[in-house]
C-alpha cells in the first residue's frame, strides 16, 4: 500500500509556528475588488447621491442670498359676475339739461346708467418684479445647517465605504475558506481511493474479507458528500461577493491564497479606544448632526428677536387693452419688514424643541461613543480568543498526524483494524479542517476588529 501522508492545510503553518508577528499587509488582488466595489457598489451609490442632493440643498440656500428677478405677464377675459350699478345718468342729466337751456346749446349729452362688472374683462398686466432680502436671519442660518447636513452626509457615505470595505474582506474569506476546505477534502479522498485499492488487493490475495472493501467505499461515499457540500458553500460565498461589487454572481473569482499566509498584527486595545473618536466616521456624522442642532437653535433663538426686512421694486404695464402705452406704464417700489409680536408662545416652544433636539443628539453622541467602546473590547477580546483556539487547533492536528502516520503502518503489518485506521485517518481530516477554520476565524477577527476601530 502506497503510504500517502496527509499535508499541511495551509503553507502558513510553518511561518505562524514560528511566533512571527507584524504588520498585517493587505492582498493587491483583495485591494483590485475593494476598488471595483467601492466604484461599482449599488448602496454607495445611493450614499453618493444624497451627498450631491445635500449639496444642491447648500446651493439653493445660498441663492437665496442674491436679487430675485421676475417676470409676468397676465390677460384676463371675463363675463358675469357681480357688478356694481353706478347712477350716473340720474345724476349728471338733470345738471346736464339744465346747462343746455342756459347755453342754449347741445354741448351736454344725456348719459346712460352705468352697471361697472368686478370682473376685469380685456384686461393685461405685464410687469418686471425685482425682490431682495436687506436682512433675513433665516438665510444665514438656514445656509449653515445645509453645509453641515453635507458634512453630516458624507461621514455616513465614508462609513458605509468602511463597512463595504469589511463585507467584502469577509466575504473573500469565506470563499478562501470554503476552497482550502474543498482541498482537504479532495486529500482525504485520494487516502481513501488508496485504501480501497490496498484493501482489494487484500482481499484478492485471501488475506481480508470483502467487508474491507465495502467500508472504504461507505468512507468515500462521505467524503463525496462532504466535497459537494463544500462547493455548494463555495457557490454562495461566490454569489455573495459578487453581489457585493454588483457584477455577475456566477463571475469568476481570482483567489490569492497568500491571504491565509498573513501573520495578524498585536493590537493595543486602549490604543485603539482612543484613537476611534477620530477614526470613525460614524461619530463624524453625529458630531455634524449635533452642530446642526446648535445652529437651528440659533435659527430660531434669532427668529423671536430679529425682524426681517426686504426691498422690491417692479416695474411694467397694466390697464384695458393688449397695449404698452405711456397710460398704462407704472412704476412701484417697496421697502418691507416683518416682525412677529405675538404667536401664542410657538416661537418659544420651537427653541425649547431645538434646545431638547441638540441635548438628544449630544446624549446620543455618548452613548454612540460608549458603544464604539464596547464593539472594539469585544473584537478584541474575540480575536484573542480566536488566536488561542488556533493553536490549540495546531496542536490537535500535529497530534493527529503522528498518531496516524504511526496507526498507517500498523494497518499495513496487519497489526490493527480498519476501524482503527480509518478513525485515525478521520482525526487527521477533522483537525486540518479546524485548523483552517481556526485561522480562517483568527483573520476574520483581525477584520472585525479593525472595522470597529476604524482602520
Amino acid at each position: 500500500m502506497k503510504i500517502i501522508r496527509p499535508v499541511p492545510v495551509l503553507l502558513f503553518l510553518a511561518l505562524l509556528c514560528s511566533g512571527i508577528s507584524g504588520t498585517a499587509q493587505s492582498s493587491p488582488v483583495l485591494e483590485d475588488y475593494i476598488r471595483i466595489g467601492m466604484s461599482s457598489n449599488l448602496a454607495l451609490q445611493q450614499q453618493d447621491l444624497d451627498v450631491k442632493k445635500s449639496l444642491e440643498a447648500v446651493r439653493q440656500a445660498r441663492s437665496l442670498f442674491y436679487p430675485s428677478v421676475q417676470f409676468n405677464a397676465t390677460y384676463t377675459l371675463a363675463a358675469g359676475g357681480r357688478s356694481i350699478d353706478f347712477p350716473i345718468g340720474d345724476l349728471l342729466n338733470p345738471v346736464y339739461s339744465s346747462l343746455n337751456q342756459i347755453t342754449q346749446t347741445n354741448q351736454f349729452p344725456t348719459i346712460s346708467n352705468e352697471s361697472i362688472q368686478f370682473l376685469p374683462n380685456d384686461f393685461q398686466e405685464t410687469y418686471l418684479k425685482v425682490s431682495y432680502p436687506l436682512f433675513n436671519s433665516d438665510l444665514k442660518y438656514n445656509r449653515q445647517i445645509r453645509e453641515q447636513l453635507v458634512e453630516s452626509k458624507t461621514a455616513t457615505k465614508a462609513a458605509y465605504e468602511h463597512e463595504l470595505r469589511y463585507r467584502i474582506t469577509e466575504a473573500y474569506l469565506q470563499y478562501l475558506k470554503a476552497l482550502e476546505a474543498e482541498k482537504i477534502w479532495m486529500h482525504s479522498r485520494s487516502v481513501l481511493q488508496e485504501l480501497r485499492r490496498f484493501n482489494e488487493s487484500l482481499v484478492r490475495n485471501n488475506v481480508a474479507t470483502r467487508d474491507v472493501v465495502a467500508t472504504a467505499d461507505y468512507e468515500l461515499s462521505k467524503v463525496e458528500h462532504a466535497i459537494i457540500q463544500v462547493q455548494n458553500q463555495q457557490n454562495t460565498a461566490r454569489a455573495y461577493f459578487n453581489f457585493l461589487l454588483n457584477r455577475n454572481l456566477q463571475e469568476t473569482i481570482l483567489v490569492d491564497t497568500g491571504m491565509l499566509q498573513m501573520p495578524v498584527t498585536a493590537y493595543d486595545r486602549e490604543a485603539l479606544i482612543r484613537e476611534a473618536a477620530g477614526s470613525r466616521h460614524e461619530l463624524d456624522a453625529l458630531r455634524a448632526g449635533q452642530s446642526a442642532a446648535e445652529t437651528a437653535l440659533k435659527l430660531q433663538e434669532a427668529n423671536r428677536v430679529l425682524p426681517s426686512a426686504y426691498i422690491g421694486g417692479q416695474i411694467g404695464f397694466q390697464g384695458f387693452g393688449y397695449q404698452f402705452s405711456e397710460n398704462q406704464a407704472y412704476v412701484l417700489a417697496q421697502v418691507g419688514m416683518t416682525y412677529d409680536l405675538f404667536s401664542g408662545g410657538q416661537k418659544k416652544s420651537k427653541i425649547q424643541a431645538a434646545r431638547i433636539e441638540s441635548e438628544q443628539l449630544r446624549t446620543q453622541y455618548q452613548e454612540v461613543e460608549q458603544q464604539v467602546a464596547l464593539q472594539i473590547t469585544q473584537a478584541w477580546n474575540d480575536l484573542e480568543s480566536a488566536r488561542n483556539a488556533w493553536h490549540t487547533a495546531r496542536q490537535g492536528q500535529v497530534a493527529a498526524e503522528e498518531s496516524y502516520r504511526i496507526l498507517n503502518n500498523k494497518y499495513k503489518a496487519s497489526q490493527i483494524l480498519l476501524l482503527e485506521y480509518l478513525e485515525a485517518q478521520n482525526r487527521v481530516t477533522t483537525a486540518q479542517l479546524q485548523v483552517l477554520l481556526a485561522w480562517s476565524d483568527v483573520l476574520l477577527r483581525e477584520a472585525a476588529l479593525k472595522k470597529a476601530a476604524g482602520i
